[in-house]
């Protein structure tokens, strides 16, 4: 909980909560963190106390933000997305456009792997970074 009156800042406070969750596998790496106002209103606090709480974590590494898109998790070199493809689903690989560069944080001319599932949700991964499996039967 968020002590106003406690020793710590109330963002550092903000960002604990924050890291604690995105440890505890609650927003997984390469996903965006939700919206500031949503963060706010859960919270508790200004924008002003989110926005800090958000550069504290960029600047301590656990995310990084993509300008007019979102702040992201940012994954640790070991961090293997594991993708099961259920029947309906599609999957390609590709080079990465510069947009999707930018918000997985890749190099140029990096490869992506696309997931299409079958409600028509698609998802962007590094290629490096996917595990491919068949449905569990």
């Amino acid at each position: 909980m968020i002590d106003p009156e406690g020793e710590q800042p109330v963002y550092l406070q903000v960002a604990a909560l924050l890291r604690e969750r995105i440890e505890a596998g609650e927003w997984r790496p390469r996903r965006r963190l939700p919206a500031v106002v949503a963060l706010e209103h859960e919270y508790g606090v200004a924008r002003n106390t989110i926005l800090k709480a958000i550069k504290h974590l960029r600047e301590t590494g656990y995310v990084y933000t993509v300008p007019n898109w979102g702040t992201v998790v940012r994954a640790g070199s070991d961090d293997i997305t594991v993708v099961v493809m259920e029947p309906g689903s599609r999957g390609i690989f590709r080079i990465a456009n510069d947009q999707e560069s930018a918000r997985l944080d890749l190099d140029p001319d990096a490869a992506v792997f696309v997931l299409e599932r079958r409600g028509g949700e698609v998802e962007v991964l590094p290629a490096d970074k996917v595990e491919i499996r068949g449905p569990e039967v």
